[in-house]
Formats: structure tokens, sequence, C-alpha cells
């Protein structure tokens, strides 16, 4: 009988160690949610203006190389022979003189494509035929008002409300992915989508600004 006690004895030891145990691990996990939560409730909320953004609609986006020509010498730019849309690009060329890539420069706003004619490259033995492709281009600034930096993975972008694209995909940062309290950040961004969009928005969180494009 003896033997019987000691192994109860034992038993009930063991299973009170584990109780305990378990115990010990509900009180972690609590006080680390607890923990959790007291961070959570002191991080800054996020703030962040627009302050202005403008749909240029009959912008210069790309420029198609239909012809590179041959005899251009670099140095040269790449500009509209009529309008006063502000377009202007530079070129690279191959050994023969032929323009084969256009970077454009300046995306100008036209409500017609214009004619591209190359300035201060040389004689060209033959012309080169290039062709303007024309799309959106948004133009912004945006305030960081807050006493939070945010990360550039956090934020969104919304045209009219829809299509929502990473802020990365918007602003290509020339040092870090952060965007850093009373930081303004200049935004270029462009694509040949539909035209006619009247809102931007950017979300980050549960922090949503908008600003009409003018």
């Amino acid at each position: 009988m003896g033997a019987s006690v000691g192994v109860g004895g034992l038993i009930i030891g063991i299973s009170m160690l584990m109780v305990f145990s378990m115990a010990h691990q509900a009180i972690s996990l609590q006080i680390e949610s607890g923990v959790d939560r007291i961070e959570d409730a002191d991080e800054p909320t996020p703030t962040f203006t627009i302050d202005d953004a403008v749909m240029f609609t009959g912008a210069i986006v790309d420029v198609t190389v239909a012809s590179g020509g041959a005899g251009y010498s670099s140095g040269g730019t790449i500009e509209a022979s009529s309008g006063t849309g502000g377009f202007s690009a530079t070129y690279t060329i191959d050994g023969s003189g032929a323009i084969v890539s256009v970077v454009v420069t300046s995306h100008g706003n036209y409500s017609s494509l214009p004619t591209l004619v190359v300035n201060g490259g040389g004689t060209p033995t033959s012309a080169a035929s290039l062709t303007p492709v024309r799309g959106n281009v948004l133009y912004a600034n945006v305030t960081n008002t807050g006493a939070t930096t945010i990360p550039h993975e956090d934020v969104w972008m919304f045209l009219d409300g829809q299509n929502a694209t990473p802020f990365s995909s918007v602003y290509n940062p020339p040092l870090t992915n952060l965007w850093f309290s009373g930081e303004t950040l200049f935004l270029n961004w462009y694509d040949t989508g539909h035209p006619g969009d009247e809102r931007m928005t950017l979300t980050v969180g549960t922090t949503t600004v908008g600003h009409r494009l003018w």
C-alpha cells in the first residue's frame, strides 16, 4: 500500500507541474499580448498631405523608334517640331550613328501627336523615323506631416478610387524606401491607360487623403 501511495503522490506531483507549466505559458502569452497592445497604442497614426496634384492626359510617355536612321552623333536632343507642349528627350546611337533608344526627359502635354525632330545630332546620312506615344502623366507633391516614418510598402495610390497601385511603383527613391517625417516627395508617374481621372488618393493603414487632379 505504501508503494501505491508513493506512485499516486508522484503522479499528482507531475500533474501539478504540468498544470503550473501550462498556467505559466498562458500568463506569458497574456503579458506579451498586453505589451503588443501597449506598443500599438503608442505608435503614432500616420498623417500626410497631398500638397498639389495634376494629371496631363496628352503627355508623351514614350517614343517608338520605327527607323533609327544613320550618321547621327551623340549629344543631341529630340524635340517636337511644332506646338508648345514642352516635350524633350535624349537618345543613344550605335556604331553606324543610328538611334537605337530614346529616354523621355520632359513629357509635355499635347492635344494631338506632335512631329518629333532631332536637334544637335550632327548631319545624318539617313533620317530617323520617331513616333511619339501619348498617355497620362501624374505630377504630385506629398508630405509626411506626422511623427512616424512610413515604409513605402505601406502606401497605396488610387485614381478615382480604383486601380490600387503600390507607392513603390509610383515613386522611385534615390536612397531609401522610407518616407521620413517632414519629408516632401515629388511623384512623376505615367501610363498609357484611360484618361480623365479626376481624383488621386493615398492610403496608409486607416488613413486616407485625397486630392482633386487639376
